[in-house]
């Protein structure tokens, strides 16, 4: 018998199940911006599950802007989850988990060590044109200048030229556009393109000491949160296929 129609199953945890039924609900306007979700308690009911469960679920979608936990007082629906809930479900280059694992891992090992390179290499012209790209993402985030995941392809492409090996740079070069549909979906959520700017004054800090480990522990860590945030609009936008109809969740 032929299996070609057959696809990989997803492995979903409980707790991306729960957060993607209530990431439904609120798209579908059962709770409104600014609305309180129902007590922990009523909901741990209703769903069947225990209460570190649903706080998983609900740390994930505070995590991805949809929701804020306010301690004492409950979670509420932020103003942007709906618009947000659907761009979850909006697909671009990246299809797939696999494309999203493939992608990382190629930066992980490129990027990392062409952010060594660059620290043991750099040159006066490389610090200031990695200090001309990172003000102007400061500037973006003003609401001022160019979209904010071009500036970020240019900055992680300025580093692997000041890593002086043409090669590694060719290789990283072509993929552009994938890079950039990749950081601008993770950078979708709240706080995430801030978190990243954070990230690349660390980085630009261990060029210009020019401490390649440091460079590398920082380049590490940067694309490790971009690959989390990513990664869990995936997961949420996947967990949906896996729900039930009548508001309990698959155990």
């Amino acid at each position: 018998m032929s299996t070609v129609k057959l696809k990989p199953v997803s492995r979903v945890t409980l707790g991306e199940q729960v957060a993607a039924q209530l990431a439904a609900q609120i798209s579908e306007g059962t709770w409104h911006p600014g609305d309180r979700l129902p007590a922990e308690s009523e909901l741990c009911a209703t769903l069947r599950i225990g209460r570190s469960t649903l706080r998983e679920a609900l740390k994930s979608l505070a995590y991805v802007g949809m929701v804020q936990m306010r301690p004492g007082e409950g979670t509420y629906v932020l103003d942007n989850a709906q618009s947000l809930a659907d761009r979850i479900r909006t697909r671009g280059i990246l299809k797939s988990e696999k494309e999203l694992q493939d992608v990382s891992e190629a930066r992980l090992i490129l990027e990392t060590e062409l952010a060594a390179m660059a620290a043991e290499r750099t040159e006066p012209g490389d610090l200031e044109t990695l200090e001309g790209i990172l003000r102007n993402m400061k500037q973006c985030l003003q609401g001022d200048g160019r979209d904010y995941a071009a500036l970020d392809v240019d900055f992680h492409l300025a580093i692997a030229k000041t890593s002086k090996n043409q090669l590694l740079y060719e290789l990283l070069a072509p993929i552009r556009s994938v890079l950039q549909d990749f950081i601008a979906k993770s950078q979708e959520m709240p706080g995430i393109k801030e978190n990243a700017h954070e990230h690349h004054a660390k980085i630009l800090t261990a060029i210009r000491q020019r401490n390649p480990d440091k460079a590398r522990r920082e380049m590490k860590s940067h694309l490790q949160t971009c690959e989390k945030a990513f990664t869990l609009l995936e997961r949420i936008s996947e967990a949906a296929p896996a729900l039930s109809t009548n508001g309990k969740v698959r155990s």
